[in-house]
């Protein structure tokens, strides 16, 4: 199973919003992605990356508490 989430970082130009994507097994951060603002891309964009690196098996569960 993986699981996502956002959080955010302060920086002298402004916030920087990082989105991970974490494999629940083994505890890898298996993708990411940084922008300046949130949005749901950003979450699409960690999880390409994480798809994209991984190649999971079929039936892989992929979980966010985000609603879209």
């Amino acid at each position: 199973m993986w699981t996502s989430d956002i959080t955010y970082i302060p920086t002298d130009e402004g916030w920087l919003y990082l989105a991970g994507v974490k494999d629940l097994f083994n505890g890898e951060l298996v993708g990411y992605a940084m922008n300046e603002r949130m949005t749901k891309d950003l979450v699409i964009q960690a999880l390409f990356h994480a798809t994209e690196s991984k190649h999971p098996d079929k039936g892989l569960i992929a979980h966010s508490d985000q609603v879209y």
